[in-house]
């Protein structure tokens, strides 16, 4: 047990610092694109990230995910990742043709039907560099992650340089795209020297299809509750008001990278010592949790009582007022870390039908609350509204994992 934790802690140092490297990039980004791109430019690109998202989201529940459970139980590991390469080309494929289908329908709109190349270029190579990122991840081919990050960054910044005084959103989708596509190249080398014949295709599409029922629903689940209560937000509190929720949804953006990244390192591994000895597995989870808690909440103690000069820094005088904001997020934030050990649990023992009905419980749950909690609490009352769901998914999960036997304190 000792060198399990000596083993995975080293590797968390390194996984950190690419993560804090690639959160900390993908941030200065949304900020000079927000301060260099028109304000309508900027807001198209923000919907185009939005997809974007909800294609990741489809992605990580078909592919990812299940390799992350699965991998470990695999024979023929060579095989199984040239499956999934295959696999991820073949979706990229289906999304080229659903964003060229959609473009054309939106002729309409002048930004979308010019641009349709680059939106294709920056969703494309959005999905291939994050495919690539969790997959060497899971493979605990960290030096690799920190290769296609730092490439990503130096095209980045090369071309934000040059094009800095002529920078508008085709140019904001090209060179991101272009970034993201040749940032790739090393995991592509990578995969190509490693490059098997998949002969169990059929028997790990079954396999991914079957896990993937209940995550691609948890995906859109998570993908409408997300954005639910911030476009609520602007229609009954104003555009100002939905400016400031999503400023302090960019800065606590990076807090939730680093909480995502930390779940697809450590979930392959924690399942793989809980198919050897579960009570090790559990100890692990809740000392790993500890560890994390301490960082965490010394971050967050930070937000909380420098709130004002934060987002004052990030979002201008302007938005002095709203500096509540991050003190309740903060709060919400607490919530979300400590449903992690109970969320990877769940994920470990591939208790996908239980993932999926927390998160419809929570998303019922906004539906029936957010009209009371935006009319009476105004902002105050969105983020009243993400802690109850964080406490109806908490709540559900554990009463399950306790009705099964499985609980981490038992």
């Amino acid at each position: 047990m000792k060198n399990y934790t000596n083993i995975f802690l080293s590797s968390a140092v390194m996984v950190l610092f690419d993560q804090v490297l690639f959160s900390g990039a993908n941030f200065l980004i949304t900020i000079f694109l927000a301060k260099t791109l028109h304000p309508e430019n900027f807001g198209l690109f923000s919907s185009i990230v939005i997809v974007t998202f909800l294609a990741l989201s489809v992605s990580n529940a078909f592919i990812i995910q299940p390799f992350q459970v699965s991998y470990s139980k695999t024979e023929a590991k060579h095989q199984y990742l040239s499956f999934l390469l295959i696999s991820q080309l073949v979706f990229l494929f289906l999304i080229i043709l659903i964003i060229a289908v959609g473009c054309l329908v939106m002729n309409s709109i002048e930004d979308i039907y010019a641009n349709v190349f680059f939106i294709i270029l920056f969703i494309t190579g959005y999905l291939f560099q994050d495919f690539y990122r969790k997959l060497l991840l899971g493979l605990e081919k960290i030096k690799l992650v920190i290769c296609v990050d730092v490439l990503f960054i130096l095209l980045v910044s090369i071309g934000f340089f040059y094009f800095q005084n002529a920078m508008n959103l085709k140019l904001s989708l090209g060179i991101l795209g272009f970034a993201n596509m040749l940032s790739t190249l090393p995991a592509i080398f990578f995969s190509v020297k490693e490059f098997q014949f998949p002969t169990y295709s059929n028997d790990w599409f079954k396999m991914h299809c079957k896990q993937g029922q209940w995550l691609i629903s948890v995906a859109f689940l998570q993908w409408s509750a997300s954005n639910l209560f911030v476009l609520l937000s602007g229609i009954y509190l104003g555009v100002q008001a939905l400016g400031a929720f999503r400023l302090v949804q960019s800065i606590f953006g990076i807090i939730n990278i680093m909480l995502q990244t930390v779940e697809n390192y450590f979930i392959p591994k924690i399942s793989k010592l809980w198919n050897q000895n579960s009570i090790q597995a559990k100890k692990y989870l809740l000392q790993l949790s500890f560890t994390g808690f301490l960082f965490f909440g010394l971050l967050l103690a930070f937000l909380f009582f420098n709130s004002k000069s934060i987002i004052v820094l990030f979002g201008g005088t302007q938005y002095e007022n709203y500096h509540f904001v991050i003190k309740m997020m903060t709060i919400l934030y607490v919530f979300i870390f400590l449903s992690y050990p109970i969320r990877i649990a769940v994920r470990v023992q591939v208790l996908n039908k239980i993932f999926f009905i927390g998160y419809a419980l929570s998303f019922i749950s906004s539906i029936i609350t957010f009209h009371c909690l935006l009319q009476h609490f105004a902002l105050k009352g969105a983020i009243i509204g993400l802690v109850i769901n964080q406490i109806i998914m908490i709540g559900y999960w554990y009463f399950e994992l306790n009705r099964k036997k499985l609980a981490l304190w038992k």
